[in-house]
C-alpha cells in the first residue's frame, strides 16, 4: 500500500524527497494538523475548530467549496452515520501537502489529500476506493466496467 500512496503522491504533484530540517518540521506540523482535522472535526464534529483550521475559501476536489460548504459536508456525514469513526492509517507529507490513507470504521480506504498553508486547510481532495465500497455494500460494478479483483 505504501507504494500505491507514493505513486499517488507523485501523480498529485507531491514529490517525496529529502528536505531541509525546517521543511521537515513544517511537514510534521502539517501531518499533525491533518490528524486533528480527522479526529476532532470529522470524528468529534467540532465545527468551531473548523473555523480555525479550514480556510474561508477552501476548495474540494478542485472546485470552490468554502468553509461553510466544508462544515456542511462534515455535518451531513455525521448526521448520516453518527457513530462512524475515521482513522488515519498512513501519512506522507511534503511541504504544504499531506496525503493520507483514511478508513471509516475499519472499512474501505479513501485517499485524502490536504494542502495546508499558514496553519489552515486550503485544498481538500478525496478519492474513494470505489470497488471496495461497492463490495462492502453488495453492489455490482457499474455497467461496462470490470469487477474489482479479490
Amino acid at each position: 500500500m505504501r507504494t500505491r500512496i507514493g505513486a499517488l503522491a507523485l501523480v498529485l504533484g507531491v514529490a517525496v524527497a529529502w528536505t531541509s530540517p525546517a521543511a521537515a518540521q513544517d511537514a510534521e506540523q502539517n501531518k499533525a494538523l491533518y490528524t486533528v482535522v480527522v479526529n476532532q472535526v470529522f470524528n468529534q464534529g467540532d465545527l468551531a475548530l473548523a473555523d480555525d483550521l479550514i480556510a474561508k475559501d477552501v476548495t474540494h476536489n478542485g472546485s470552490p467549496f468554502g468553509r461553510a460548504g466544508f462544515k456542511t459536508m462534515v455535518k451531513q456525514m455525521r448526521e448520516q452515520a453518527p457513530s462512524a469513526r475515521y482513522a488515519v492509517t498512513e501519512l506522507v507529507a511534503d511541504g504544504d501537502r499531506v496525503v493520507g490513507r483514511v478508513t471509516r470504521d475499519g472499512g474501505p480506504a479513501e485517499i485524502v489529500v490536504l494542502r495546508i498553508q499558514d496553519g489552515q486547510v486550503t485544498e481538500h481532495w478525496s478519492m474513494a476506493d470505489e470497488p471496495s465500497l461497492r463490495a462492502q455494500f453488495g453492489l455490482n460494478a457499474p455497467t461496462g466496467t470490470a469487477a474489482a479483483p479479490n
